[in-house]
């Protein structure tokens, strides 16, 4: 839940970072509308959408910095998929998002006022650093805990097998391993059959039709006979 709430957060900053001249019009409109809203902020908002219409129709081709903006954040949120996939094998992508947070606010305080931004737009923007790193943090410490349960069954832990208490056991995929698993069955069969008195039956595996249990073929004719 906490990674899709911070994935969630990437991709609306990067829709909306596209109709940006409709976005700060309607602010503005509704700023208007609330009559406790402080005079300093209707004033801002209403500069910046003012700055926003004159560079728009006289020079538009600058609304394409932040249109590869916006491309930023959907494509930070596409790295986000490797954790949700595989949690313990890609918790640096977490961390990174973490150290990426951080850096918010050394941006803000420097940029902030090289770009004539008040200050309490330049808190805003450090805000967004802070609260993205909550999530990030819960999400590193659940994925800390699951990595010795997956170390030590050799299972690959999903995001929901936390939620939903279940796990799904990884395939052996080293044919060696294959082998010792089958010799290991064999030798349970025959440990089997020499407990129950008969003599152990070596060939291939083969269901017959109508027969429960396992038939082996292959078996000397002194059997067949009986």
């Amino acid at each position: 839940m906490w990674l899709a709430i911070f994935t969630g957060g990437l991709v609306i900053s990067g829709v909306t970072a596209f109709p940006l001249v409709t976005e700060m019009r309607v602010l503005a409109d509704l700023l208007h509308a609330l009559p406790a809203t402080p005079d300093g902020v209707i004033v801002w908002v209403e500069r910046v959408r003012d700055g926003l219409v004159v560079t728009g129709r006289d020079f538009p081709f600058i609304a394409y910095g932040t249109d590869w903006l916006a491309f930023a954040h959907l494509v930070i949120a596409v790295a986000f998929w490797g954790p949700w996939r595989d949690p313990v094998r890609n918790v640096w992508v977490i961390e990174w998002g973490m150290i990426c947070c951080a850096g918010i606010i050394p941006l803000a305080l420097i940029a902030g006022p090289v770009r004539g931004l008040p200050f309490g737009w330049t808190l805003l923007d450090m805000s967004f650093g802070v609260a993205g790193v909550v999530p990030l943090v819960v999400v590193r410490s659940l994925v800390k805990r699951l990595a010795p349960a997956q170390e030590g069954t050799g299972e690959q832990v999903q995001p929901g097998d936390h939620q939903h208490g279940q796990r799904e056991q990884r395939n052996v995929g080293h044919p060696d391993d294959r082998v010792l698993l089958r010799e290991g069955d064999e030798r349970q069969d025959h440990g089997g059959d020499e407990d129950r008195g008969g003599p152990a039956v070596e060939g291939t595996d083969a269901v017959g039709p109508g027969h429960e249990g396992t038939v082996r073929t292959g078996a000397p004719s002194r059997l067949l006979d009986s």
